[in-house]
């Protein structure tokens, strides 16, 4: 009996080894690296892709890691990088700047179409390491998946006279953005190594995540860096710089939030401890610094200096119920106060006048429309300045109830395609057929897109082209779904109203 227990226990530690297994060592520019192998993914965890932005490097240019000796196990996550959320619950650290990557386990010797995720979280939190976007499923597909942190907040987008003045490049405030750009990078130098192909990167990403995909294809910098883009729910559609997004506004901002903290110079702010700042209240923006960004993003694409490259973009049916949730205390008064003040010295426009009277709900609505109206305008733009084609979805698909009450994505709100762009129908709720229908249908033209440019392939409904007709956004949900709440209003029209005359 005992000796049968053995070979019992033997035979356990030898599946349990067998399931998660390491990788043979995989040399890049900075060493080698090993990873874990599990149920056929490959896996490397938090790679660093630059070197740690602390002490003088606190707000710097992400300088180039340091090589180490021996085998780096990049078999587990290491900190996010520092945020002030109360939702995302893992360790944090300035020392944060990593990447991760998952591949199919025969992926040697491969050239696979590689998807760079950059997360949301508004610019002050989240990380690529959050469980939702966990690579065990996108690779499946035949692609590679890279994960990313980036700084955040206060750390990642400050802009100070000092740290303009220390700048090789003379601009300071968008240390986020140059921490994605560095990533690619990366990705540029060593993704080879893991079975992917440099010349085929799409870069892809939700709400933040999706303004920053928006401004890495304006941007100078990422010349040969992505072939292709993705956003989700993130935009804007400005067609002037806003004031307090130039360098000269940036810097006083900065230079008065370090006075009001009583550190009068950079060299005081860098003695600060990180879980000092991380505390102090800060809104984080991109800056038009002359360096990373040298125009608005509306303005590259009407001149022509947007990154040619196809696109896909799309927004949600619920989601303004979400992003209302973060205009708290607006009473009906102080709802048509605000909305006049988009106007003003203009009267509101009969549009808007008649679709948002003076109630509650008018908040929601007017929220919901102004993500639609982004993401329409960026698919519009790419239509009228660019040779490359815009495809445009509208995810309206309701998941099922989550077994505790949710927050951000509740129906199909901010955020619900995720679990589907990902696979990751997990059992947190009773998911139905026709939720993994969905889900093969996304994973289907997310990762086509990523191979060829066309999110259209076998076995996949027809996506048209990107028009500007209503009738060329692809409606993601059942047929149900689709008859009950397909439309939504004339976008072109919306934002003409806006803009005025």
């Amino acid at each position: 009996m005992k000796a049968s227990l053995r070979l019992v226990a033997g035979l356990i530690a030898l599946l349990a080894s067998a399931a998660v297994a390491a990788p043979e060592p995989v040399r890049i520019d900075s060493g080698l690296v090993t990873g874990t192998v599990e149920d056929g993914i490959a896996a490397w965890r938090s790679i660093p892709y630059a070197a740690p932005p602390v002490g003088q490097l606190r707000w710097r240019e992400p300088q180039p890691v340091t090589s180490w000796q021996g085998v780096r196990q990049a078999t587990s996550f290491s900190p996010t990088c520092m945020q002030a959320s109360s939702w995302d619950k893992q360790p944090r650290s300035e020392d944060c700047l990593t990447l991760s990557v998952w591949a199919p386990e025969d992926y040697s010797g491969k050239k696979l179409p590689v998807m760079v995720w950059i997360h949301g979280g508004g610019l002050h939190s989240g990380s690529g390491s959050q469980p939702l976007f966990l690579g065990d499923q996108l690779p499946r597909h035949g692609v590679i998946l890279v994960t990313l942190n980036y700084r955040l907040g206060i750390f990642g987008f400050f802009s100070h006279p000092e740290l303009t003045a220390e700048s090789p490049f003379h601009a300071s405030g968008n240390q986020g953005q140059l921490d994605q750009i560095a990533a690619l990078q990366w990705v540029q130098r060593n993704i080879a190594a893991f079975g992917g192909d440099p010349a085929r990167v799409t870069i892809f990403g939700e709400s933040a995540g999706s303004g920053s995909v928006r401004h890495l294809i304006a941007s100078p910098l990422t010349e040969g860096l992505f072939q292709a883009a993705i956003g989700e729910s993130g935009a804007d559609y400005s067609r002037r710089i806003k004031p307090e997004h130039r360098l000269a506004a940036a810097e006083d901002r900065g230079k008065r939030f370090a006075e009001s903290i009583d550190a009068g110079s950079l060299a005081a702010l860098r003695a600060l401890p990180a879980e000092t700042l991380s505390e102090k209240p800060w809104k984080p923006d991109e800056i038009v610094d002359g360096h990373v960004e040298i125009g608005e993003v509306s303005e590259a694409y009407a001149a022509h200096r947007q990154r040619d490259v196809p696109l896909l973009v799309g927004w949600n049916a619920d989601e303004g119920v979400d992003l209302a949730g973060e205009v708290q205390d607006l009473t009906p008064q102080g709802f048509r106060e605000m909305l006049a003040g988009l106007f003003q010295p203009r009267p509101i426009p009969p549009l808007f006048d008649t679709r948002y009277p003076a109630a509650e709900e008018s908040k929601v609505r007017l929220m919901q429309d102004s993500m639609g109206a982004a993401m329409w305008n960026w698919a519009s733009e790419q239509v009228a300045g660019a040779r490359s084609p815009a495809y445009a979805y509208y995810f309206l698909h309701v998941p099922p109830e989550p077994d505790e009450p949710c927050t951000y994505g509740c129906r199909a709100g901010h955020g619900a395609e995720l679990r589907y762009v990902f696979g990751h129908l997990d059992q947190d709720r009773a998911w139905r057929p026709e939720d993994r229908e969905i889900a093969a249908r996304i994973l289907g033209y997310w990762t086509n897109f990523a191979k060829t440019g066309n999110p259209n392939g076998p076995g996949l409904p027809v996506w048209p082209r990107f028009d500007g007709k209503a009738q060329t956004v692809l409606r993601l949900g059942t047929s149900a779904e689709i008859a009950e709440r397909g439309e939504f209003p004339d976008y072109s029209a919306w934002l003409a109203a806006l803009r005025g005359p």
